[in-house]
């Protein structure tokens, strides 16, 4: 019985043992459960912004009252039984001047915290060095079109309405458009197409929402490897009813093709004799001879208008009126710009005031004034048409009603012979210098030039921007008409012989033009080279620049007329709706490419001119500082290769907390419990670095 009795304590006694062995192993095992559920919720509150942000792209500029994540709170993770929570801190500060959302997302399961930082961003024109809607000229480009009425068309039309019919579509594009005058594809024997040549240098990302025309040779030498997309698809991509599609072993059109007359060149004409190509014409499925066959990806709409530049210009930019000059210039470390803009009555004191308002009558005055660009942070000048008096009231532009001119009456409006047109005359002394010296009026455009050219506003009242210059601040300019490119537009310390931007500067610029973006090369009625402007002005001109062409293209002016002036050096990005000329018989040979800077930012809000929806970019795990509600802490901001640096802009982005900075260091104080995001910028002698300060508070 003793025997029995011990035995039966021992098996107790070894029992135990194996339980307290066994919730060993459970407690770390369930731990890790509570730790993961942690990490998963924290990615549910990620999935649930980035959903909101797709079904609204704006999102990011509401206070969402509705959503506890987003209001210091926990909210519960949807679905299942679970007991995992998340909150979410936002920081949207660079969401339109530098297209960049960071959100902070934390999650907890138990007495487990998991927290995760993801960098949203979006598909843009700034993703490529070169990027076109319809790869064809545009109609209305200068010279490019016939304006003569042809002979037989009925109703009677010129060569370039009939161009606007036949050639403002993708080549691919099912169905007709008129059913006398076109196939069901763009008329490949009328349409002027402009190849890629192996003699062209375009490094970077390319794509085109139409299809390519190539020079049917290795281009190996001229394009990177897999940097060439289309939107024409193959048929194993799907194809829409009456869609011509693209062999996936030959996605483009060479340029010696088989059956395809050229019409390019100068005053392009309609031949009655042959009024279109047909419907039956297709890419033959032959192999690729280029090394560089286009892959496919999906349309990269263009905006439809660049009026959010206007509202952030007339906010806390400049607004220019009517036909504009700027220089920009570095001087003694310090970015200025000369603007001559005699038709802006008034605009903010610090874009000139009403210091830049010409005066009509004969003569007319002019004046040149230099503003400082130092006081402005991610600046938009928007360049407006001139408005007429009694025109309705712009609730986004602060300098429309108060700017108007009758028309004929503007300053700028002179008279050329019989004809009046806008011109720009810059008082400034390196400005006039630009001209030679036989110049009556050193002005835009040309007084030699022709007036008839559709490369110049004969009405009096487009906003038209001249510019030229070494920049050295973060900027986008937009214009309700053309940007005129007057000479090399260099960031300060790029390059000098190949304008290629220091990798270390934050000098960026954006040109965002409604209508045409091209080279100033201006010429006579009889095609002679203009006797006042220098050519040297023009020779292998250097472009540090985002360029957007939103209604027509980037080209050369008069690229038929002359000879050749050396390269277009291009470092950024062009987007156009069309693809001009930018050289012919003259004109320029090309040299693009991509400025790997727009990697890390981008011109003050371009990329909210994109309507593809937001991403992750980047995603990783991080820690926050703990704090407890009310209990004062104070954080060091610069770390310690930060020698001389200054901080400044800190605000409490996300959360509720208080906020003291002294000097390089912040005490922060959280008033209610969750996610506290401080955001500032520290300032060093090469750039100016956006920090933040993650602070979970409990």
């Amino acid at each position: 019985m003793i025997i029995v009795l011990m035995f039966s304590i021992a098996m107790l006694l070894l029992a135990l043992v194996v339980t307290r062995a066994a919730l060993q192993q459970i407690r770390p095992s369930d731990s890790s459960e509570k730790s993961l559920a942690a990490l998963a919720a924290a990615e549910a509150g990620l999935d649930d912004y980035r959903a909101r942000l797709q079904a609204q792209p704006t999102y990011y500029l509401t206070a969402d009252q509705a959503n506890p994540s987003l209001q210091g709170r926990w909210a519960d993770v949807p679905g299942g039984d679970s007991t995992a929570q998340y909150t979410v801190a936002v920081d949207a500060s660079r969401a339109g001047a530098g297209g960049i959302i960071r959100v902070f997302s934390t999650g907890r399961s138990g007495t487990s915290y998991r927290t995760v930082e993801a960098v949203l961003s979006k598909r843009s024109t700034l993703d490529y060095v070169y990027l076109s809607d319809i790869e064809t000229p545009s109609p209305r480009v200068p010279g490019g079109y016939s304006t003569a009425v042809v002979s037989g068309t009925s109703p009677a039309r010129t060569s370039q309405q009939i161009a606007e019919l036949l050639c403002s579509r993708y080549w691919y594009q099912a169905g007709s458009i008129s059913p006398t005058l076109t196939g069901k594809q763009r008329n490949l024997d009328f349409c002027q197409w402009a190849g890629i040549y192996n003699t062209e240098k375009i490094t970077g990302k390319l794509h085109t929402n139409d299809v390519w025309r190539l020079d049917n040779v290795d281009l190996s030498g001229s394009l990177d490897v897999g940097a060439m997309t289309s939107s024409c698809r193959s048929t194993a991509e799907g194809l829409v009813a009456g869609e011509v599609g693209c062999p996936q072993n030959r996605r483009y059109i060479a340029v010696s093709e088989s059956g395809l007359s050229s019409n390019n060149g100068a005053n392009a004409t309609w031949s009655t004799s042959t009024p279109y190509q047909g419907d039956s014409w297709s890419i033959p499925a032959t192999g690729d001879n280029t090394k560089r066959n286009p892959g496919y990806d999906d349309v990269l709409e263009l905006p439809q208008t660049s009026s959010q530049m206007k509202k952030e210009a007339s906010s806390k930019g400049c607004v220019f009126t009517g036909p504009t000059r700027i220089r920009f210039a570095v001087e003694s470390n310090l970015p200025y710009m000369y603007v001559t803009s005699p038709d802006t009555k008034v605009t903010s004191a610090a874009c000139g005031g009403t210091a830049l308002a010409g005066t009509t009558g004969a003569p007319a005055t002019q004046s040149t004034q230099r503003l400082a660009l130092s006081g402005f942070t991610d600046l938009v000048i928007y360049v407006q048409d001139v408005p007429r008096p009694g025109a309705a009231d712009d609730p986004d532009n602060a300098y429309d009603a108060n700017n108007a001119w009758t028309a004929g009456t503007e300053p700028t409006c002179q008279l050329k012979g019989t004809k009046k047109y806008p011109y720009v005359i810059p008082s400034d002394a390196t400005d006039k210098a630009l001209f030679n010296s036989g110049s009556t009026n050193k002005g835009f455009p040309s007084e030699q030039a022709d007036t008839a050219s559709l490369w110049y506003s004969n009405n009096c009242s487009s906003g038209d921007l001249y510019v030229q210059g070494t920049f050295s601040s973060q900027m986008t300019i937009s214009t309700q008409s053309n940007i005129v490119i007057t000479s090399s537009l260099m960031s300060s310390g790029a390059n000098a012989s190949t304008g290629q931007p220091a990798s270390t500067s934050q000098a960026i610029l954006g040109l965002v033009s409604e209508k045409f973006t091209y080279v100033y090369r201006p010429f006579t009625s009889s095609q002679a080279w203009v006797g006042d402007w220098k050519s040297s002005n023009a020779q292998s001109p250097i472009i540090d620049a985002a360029i957007m062409a939103i209604d027509e293209c980037f080209g050369a002016q008069d690229p038929y007329y002359g000879s050749r002036q050396g390269d277009i050096l291009l470092w950024g990005s062009l987007a156009q709706k069309y693809r001009c000329v930018v050289g012919s018989n003259g004109g320029y040979n090309k040299k693009y490419s991509f400025d790997s800077r727009f990697n890390r930012f981008q011109p003050p809000y371009m990329l909210e001119l994109s309507t593809e929806p937001w991403e992750v970019e980047r995603y990783i795990e991080m820690t926050p500082a703990k704090q407890s509600v009310g209990q004062a802490k104070t954080y060091a901001l610069l770390d310690s290769e930060d020698t001389g640096g200054t901080v400044r802009n800190l605000a409490v982005e996300s959360g509720n907390a208080t906020a003291l900075q002294g000097g390089t260091s912040v005490t922060v104080t959280p008033t209610s419990a969750g996610p506290v995001l401080i955001t500032y910028e520290v300032v060093l002698s090469s750039r100016v670095d956006q920090r933040r300060l993650l602070i979970s508070a409990s």
